[in-house]
């Protein structure tokens, strides 16, 4: 096992769950993110703008769980060399991370561990692998169009 391979599957491991700590809290977010965002839709209500922050971090869950699943994806499939095996432990190391960092916060008082927030994790988890998993390898493009790639000398 290398664990140069693991290197960025387990730091972005550790930026996921640095992000949710109570620095990254919606009160912590919004003085930044709410003017940015009347300045680009200065005619929305309060409303609007404190509901476009929360969809905002809801995709960011989305994000950062597919980012994380794809890592740990190939980190683990370049290993093994066996995709459905490297995508369901993926899989379960993301909802893992997921089921952990919302635990973590139902003792934050800044923050709320949501249930919720573990679907939508794992939705973006489970989206990148399905991607992953349909696009074709490159041998096996180079295949289909005919042309076999041999190795240079």
């Amino acid at each position: 096992m290398t664990p140069t391979r693991y290197a960025l599957a387990v730091i972005w491991l550790g930026v996921v769950l640095f992000l949710g700590t109570a620095y990254f809290a919606t009160t912590n977010t919004a003085p930044f993110i709410l003017p940015l965002l009347k300045k680009l839709a200065p005619g929305a209500s309060n409303a609007q703008l404190h509901a476009t922050h929360i969809v905002l971090r809801k995709l960011t869950h989305v994000a950062e769980y597919a980012l994380l699943a794809l890592l740990w994806f190939w980190a683990i499939a370049a290993r093994a060399g066996r995709p459905v095996r490297a995508t369901w432990i993926a899989l379960l190391v993301c909802l893992a991370c997921a089921l952990a960092d919302e635990a973590h916060q139902a003792f934050i008082p800044s923050r709320t561990g949501s249930l919720r927030d573990v679907v939508i994790d794992a939705s973006g988890a489970a989206a990148a692998l399905l991607i992953a998993r349909a696009r074709p390898t490159s041998r096996a493009r180079d295949m289909r169009s005919g042309v076999a790639v041999e190795p240079a000398d």
